[in-house]
């Protein structure tokens, strides 16, 4: 365990070690620094549900007051169902960790192992700008009310009152804002802030186990076009070591194919159900925060929040889809790689080991949410329209 830990820590892959370990989702961290966090995390995601509770059962009668707690509301519960459920499937994790490092370590050519290399900084740099990305978001969003209260400053006390009421729903509670305002605002800034690392944490891991996966892809493409040499006469007859050759370079194809195939599996049964409940929430999201903005085109105060939390779940939507799409294509490449093979020149058992490849790439490797949606472009399209 400490190995693998090592191995982590001193690759591309430390930012993710990083990140898995704040949540308390890093499978070798110790037990008592992951109990720690998870009763920390259980404590003020249990506070802000039962405040965003009391907050939607005050204003019950106000239907739009009622779709701002549900925005919130419905995040909270997402992000607190994916920690409990990361830490149900913590083994599964490890499983994953524990794959690619037992990919990087296994021989290879070095074509192969340039690759993979190119996956993984892709992964790295990416991550760093979706994690930037989402952050600034949450920071707009849990600073849009403290913004607006120091710009209506100078009003009279009443418009200052309705000011802030309407523009901070989301730590409106069932307390006095001008008594309890700045513990209500820190907690509810905390909160956001957590949870939005959570969600980036766990789609980082989602990235990083993705392009690893293409990355198995792309390095078995380059086998099939470059591992192998036929005499320019075909009237030549291989010698015996160039027919063990060929069948060695085929069974080596095959069993980087499998694992490949495998590896997207461990991926599709860990994110299918955390993708399920996304993508069915997010059908109500999209409608509920889009009626938000266009009701509050004229009122900067919630215009701002509501903009903002709509473009970071489109822009969130659309990466899930996008991975899945990248492993789809991935997949195919595979299929066009062994098919344009001179399969004709090589021997029969190679031949049909071959066959094995085109075969089980010709069956698309998906990434779904539930085994009811098939997450790619034509995915993300039909949720928008």
């Amino acid at each position: 365990m400490q190995n693998i830990d090592e191995f982590f820590r001193q690759s591309y892959y430390n930012n993710l070690r990083i990140l898995l370990t704040v949540c308390g989702i890093w499978p070798f961290q110790g037990l008592r620094k992951r109990y720690a966090m998870y009763v920390g995390s259980s404590v003020l995601f249990g506070f802000t549900i039962i405040l965003q509770t009391l907050c939607m059962i005050k204003v019950w009668p106000d239907f739009f007051e009622v779709f701002d707690c549900l925005t919130m509301l419905f995040y909270t519960l997402t992000s607190t169902i994916k920690l409990i459920y990361s830490v149900y499937k913590l083994p599964k994790i490890k499983m994953l960790l524990v794959n690619i490092r037992e990919h990087w370590c296994s021989p290879k050519s070095n074509g192969e192992a340039k690759i993979l290399r190119s996956h993984v900084l892709f992964a790295r740099k990416f991550g760093y700008i979706y994690s930037g990305g989402l952050f600034i978001y949450v920071i707009i969003y849990a600073f849009t009310p403290l913004v607006v209260k120091f710009y209506y400053k100078k009003n009279t006390l009443n418009k200052t009152q309705d000011t802030e009421v309407n523009s901070d729903p989301h730590i409106s509670y069932l307390l006095d804002l001008q008594m309890q305002h700045t513990p209500l605002f820190i907690q509810g800034a905390s909160a956001e802030i957590c949870l939005t690392v959570l969600l980036f944490s766990f789609n980082v891991l989602y990235l990083v186990c993705v392009q690893h996966c293409c990355g198995l892809f792309e390095a078995l493409k380059y086998h099939l076009e470059n591992g192998f040499e036929f005499r320019k006469n075909d009237d030549d007859i291989m010698t015996t070591s160039m027919q063990n050759k060929c069948y060695s370079n085929i069974a080596y194809g095959v069993r980087r194919h499998t694992e490949a195939v495998q590896f997207a599996m461990a991926i599709e049964s860990l994110y299918r159900l955390p993708f399920f409940m996304h993508m069915t929430i997010n059908v109500s999201l999209l409608s509920i925060v889009g009626a938000q903005v266009i009701n509050d085109t004229e009122n900067i105060g919630r215009l701002m929040p509501y903009g903002t939390y709509l473009s970071g779940l489109v822009l969130n939507t659309f990466f899930e889809n996008w991975q899945g799409q990248k492993i789809l294509d991935c997949n195919e490449k595979v299929y066009n790689a062994a098919y344009n093979l001179e399969w004709y020149k090589m021997p029969i058992m190679s031949q049909k080991l071959l066959i094995m490849i085109m075969m089980r790439s010709k069956k698309p490797v998906t990434i779904t949410a539930g085994k009811v949606l098939v997450l790619s472009y034509v995915t993300f399209n039909s949720k928008l329209s």
